[in-house]
């Protein structure tokens, strides 16, 4: 049996607007969705459901979901009246919409359909999922200005997974400010167990925001449509957290204090403070495992180097120790190879892609093209605050995706499973 859950967005309504639509065959599972610089809610509702059908082979069997009861309840009831009026409503007036509303008809002949209406913004996954869909549709209508849509047009999660990943990260419909500045209103994302994620952005996309929500220096406006877990969790300790997820991030290595030791930074990470203080205890087993840590990293030699005497790279791995130094099941990295030189930038990719290969999950948050291993399959664009697609990288990574979120004729080359981006 195949399970179907749509939704449709409109901004304004009438005004831009988007369809979403996820089908679940067993494990397997299929995201679609797309949308039209100037439609309306009801129609985006009937697309989704229209693209939904048109994506399957007939004859199918599918309960199609949807939190409609203008679809539901027209495609149940209302339908048989209308055409028996040819296509009037019981006033005599014209249909509104007929042109769709004959379209699924049509298309709901020739599969055997169960129809159910469930009601939206009340915490059901599917629908919520289905919601995102339809909003990532409406921004990229929006965007382009004329209709996108279709798996591939506007991927977003486009790769087939098992439904049994855990979920690292769920955030749904959440609203942050830094300071004054909405940096995202209505946001969502989601980070799985065993993804690798690229976020890909220009300046100002609210890449820093992401990073310092994960890390809990910012939070999102309680609001009651508003979801923020963190393994499965919407109540954590943050110190708890920080044993759990790794970050490196730009921040942290301008404001890490220079006078610290070698060693005493991957020990720092125990305590997720800037130093070592003598206040703060450490173990025989904790000592040991920074030693590891070192020793892995190959680092060992810099152990008693000050911070602020070691060179950009040295400093970037002593804070990927750091991050290391609890063998948290994820790893959260800020242009990881930002300022350093070619055989740094490689050598450093090289630890990251050993980590990856160890099982850990990585969220990779840059502007670099060049920084996404071979590992990472799911790309997602973040501009302005807002997520313009999520799909799988072979999908996004091409010439005009890449050219319309930086804004400029960008040219990709690709080698061995990695890419670069030249003007023009």
């Amino acid at each position: 049996m195949i399970e179907i859950y749509t939704d449709g967005a409109c901004s304004g309504n009438p005004g831009p607007g988007g369809w979403g639509v996820l089908l679940r065959i067993g494990a397997a599972e299929k995201e679609l969705c797309g949308g039209e610089p100037a439609t309306t809610n009801n129609r985006m509702e009937l697309l989704a459901v229209i693209e939904a059908l048109q994506f399957l082979t007939p004859p199918a069997t599918a309960r199609v979901y949807t939190d409609s009861q203008y679809v539901q309840k027209g495609i149940s009831e209302w339908i048989h009246s209308w055409k028996r009026r040819g296509w009037k409503t019981a006033g005599k007036g014209p249909v509104k919409n007929e042109d769709l509303w004959r379209r699924l008809d049509t298309l709901a002949a020739t599969h055997s359909l169960e129809w159910h209406w469930v009601r939206g913004h009340n915490g059901h996954p599917e629908n919520e999922r289905a919601d995102a869909l339809a909003r990532a549709g409406l921004e990229q209508a929006r965007d382009a200005g004329r209709p996108v849509g279709g798996p591939l047009a506007s991927p977003v999660h486009e790769p087939i997974r098992s439904t049994s990943a855990s979920p690292i990260l769920e955030i749904k419909h959440a609203t942050i400010y830094r300071g004054e500045t909405c940096v995202f209103s209505d946001f969502s994302f989601d980070l799985h167990d065993g993804e690798h994620v690229a976020i890909l952005g220009p300046n100002g996309a609210g890449k820093s925001t992401l990073l310092k929500l994960l890390s809990g220096e910012v939070h999102a406006m309680p609001k009651d449509e508003t979801r923020m877990a963190i393994f499965a969790e919407e109540r954590w300790n943050v110190w708890d957290l920080r044993k759990r997820i790794g970050i490196v991030s730009h921040d942290l290595q301008r404001d890490y204090l220079i006078c610290a030791e070698g060693l005493n930074v991957i020990l720092s990470g125990f305590y997720a403070s800037n130093d070592t203080y003598a206040h703060q205890q450490f173990s025989k087993t904790q000592l040991t495992r920074a030693y590891e840590v070192l020793q892995e990293l190959g680092i060992t030699d810099l152990s008693g180097r000050r911070f602020g005497h070691l060179s950009t790279g040295e400093q970037r791995r002593f804070l990927l120790g750091r991050a290391l130094v609890h063998d948290p099941p994820v790893l959260v990295l800020d242009e990881p190879t930002s300022g350093l030189d070619l055989k740094a930038c490689f050598q450093y990719l090289d630890l990251l892609r050993a980590q990856i290969a160890k099982g850990k999950t990585v969220l990779l948050v840059t502007h670099h093209l060049h920084e996404i291993p071979p590992e990472i399959d799911r790309v997602i664009f973040l501009k302005e605050g807002k997520i313009l697609a999520d799909g799988p990288k072979r999908a996004l990574l091409v010439n005009d995706q890449i050219s319309r979120l930086f804004d400029s004729t960008i040219t990709l080359v690709q080698a061995n499973g990695w890419y670069q981006a030249l003007p023009g």
